[in-house]
């Protein structure tokens, strides 16, 4: 058994097809994001989608002790105070939850194809592992345990997905495989990332949503 990450098999074509960017490394710490458990969009939704409302009031609860935080305007952007969003309210503005979704589509790699989807309520900004999912797959029946999405506000993050057991596809068998997105950085805003400058297969592609 042996811990295989896909960047390794960049390193060499880095000088070629990346000048300039760093070489990655693996993760040596993480932060914590408020993500959403519960293993279903639909229980994230509960957990901060807005319930109906009474007027001002109705408003004026859903805004305070930061709940304001976790809601956007319906064009996706958010509020500083929970004056800003008292007041959105109060002219017949419509809430939204601030709800992000990313999700890995990893096609043609060593271990066949996986991926996964998780929710957060907010962009991540700095080294980031999770353990709740929405939803996962893989060919191989690869069970993903975690997932760490490093150094989000580079310009060439790094996503390494790890297995609760070693597993393979017919060959080696692998407890985790990562890439880093070369000059795709850095994640801050919704969108489609790919790496860039990389020999495929296999085809990595981060896609960043909001509810």
């Amino acid at each position: 058994m042996r811990k295989r990450t896909a960047f390794m098999l960049w390193l060499s074509l880095a000088a070629a097809a990346c000048s300039g960017s760093a070489t990655p490394t693996q993760p040596t710490s993480s932060s914590t994001v408020a993500a959403i458990s519960g293993g279903s969009l639909s229980a994230a939704r509960a957990a901060t989608q807005p319930t109906a409302q009474s007027g001002n009031s109705g408003a004026a609860q859903l805004c305070q002790q930061q709940g304001y935080r976790n809601l956007v305007r319906t064009d996706g952007t958010g509020f500083s105070t929970a004056g800003e969003c008292v007041s959105y309210a109060a002219q017949g503005g419509v809430f939204r939850t601030g709800l992000i979704i990313y999700t890995l589509s990893v096609s043609g790699s060593q271990i066949g194809d996986f991926g996964w989807s998780l929710v957060t309520t907010e962009l991540i900004t700095t080294t980031t592992t999770f353990t709740d999912f929405l939803a996962t797959s893989s060919t191989a029946g690869c069970t993903i345990s975690s997932v760490t999405i490093a150094n989000p506000s580079s310009t060439s993050p790094f996503v390494e997905t790890s297995f609760s057991a070693p597993c393979g596809n017919g060959g080696p068998l692998f407890s985790g495989y990562g890439q880093a997105f070369w000059n795709a950085g850095p994640f801050d805003s919704t969108g489609v990332y790919s790496p860039q400058g990389i020999v495929t297969p296999p085809v990595w592609t981060l896609t960043i949503t909001q509810e």
